[in-house]
């Protein structure tokens, strides 16, 4: 061979292996995350708690300053300013568009409660201006532990809700009746059957023997246990019922045993990663 048919060979030989570099994987294509990937996603997956801080945990930072964070959009919510963490507002926008395929509508009406936010909800309930189980309380509570429970059928002490940490969603609306029948029910049943394959999970399941304690079923509340099953166990080792302050009624937090019967009171089958 000559050194001209060298030459082209060398030169021919650099550019095939050029283009087999640039040539793309077909996972790298895809920008779709399967079942079994989802379960990995997520910067709180990493097995400790040492990056993970007892304000996030409860509550005490802003998310539209959190670079972690990311605002819903329009046609996700219901009109309202809300935030979610990115991980898991990227896998609600697959969720939503593979329900609105088969005909489901979702529409996030909450997400991210910061403690104020949840202090506001609690103390309008304690205080007797927003309604519980559709009655008012009224004066001074003579039991402040029954006045807690009964606020604890659906709402969260501050500083202990899962709606703080940007990984949880209502969906809808927060009533259990809208989900018995009609576009509810198909709603619930989509999810039910498919949120899992996209990380979520009904955190506030139905109660009973495998979960004797915590908050009434919630048919609308999901969870994204990518990073939320990894903060759940943080903050059982992080935060303790003496640690739960700052609002009316905090006092009774470790008489009611808020954190081992709320906080970690949910569906066994959302504490598996």
């Amino acid at each position: 061979m000559n050194k001209f048919s060298k030459c082209c060979s060398v030169l021919m030989a650099i550019v095939l292996s050029g283009c087999a570099a640039k040539t793309p994987s077909p996972a790298a294509e895809s920008s779709e995350q399967s079942p079994a990937a989802v379960q990995s996603v997520g910067g709180s997956s990493a097995g400790n708690c040492d990056s993970v801080t007892v304000e996030y945990l409860t509550g005490r930072f802003d998310p539209a300053k959190d670079a972690r964070f990311v605002r819903i959009r329009s046609e996700h919510g219901n009109g309202e300013i809300m935030y979610m963490r990115r991980e898991a507002y990227e896998a609600f926008g697959k969720m939503f568009e593979a329900a609105k395929k088969e005909g489901v509508a979702l529409k996030i009406v909450s997400a991210t409660r910061p403690f104020d936010r949840q202090r506001l909800i609690w103390e309008e309930k304690w205080n007797g201006k927003r309604a519980v189980d559709g009655e008012f309380f009224k004066g001074p509570a003579k039991d402040s532990v029954e006045r807690a429970k009964k606020i604890m059928r659906w709402s969260s002490m501050p500083g202990t809700s899962r709606h703080h940490w940007g990984t949880d969603i209502d969906l809808n609306q927060v009533n259990n009746a809208y989900f018995a029948q009609g576009p509810g029910k198909k709603m619930y049943d989509w999810l039910v059957a498919n949120a899992g394959s996209y990380g979520f999970c009904q955190v506030y399941s139905e109660m009973g023997n495998s979960r004797p304690h915590g908050y009434q079923e919630e048919k609308w509340h999901w969870s994204y246990l990518p990073i939320a099953a990894h903060l759940t166990e943080c903050y059982r080792e992080l935060i303790g019922n003496a640690d739960i302050k700052g609002f009316i009624g905090a006092e009774t937090a470790p008489k009611i045993q808020a954190v081992e019967h709320y906080v970690l009171g949910i569906n066994p089958e959302c504490k598996k990663k």
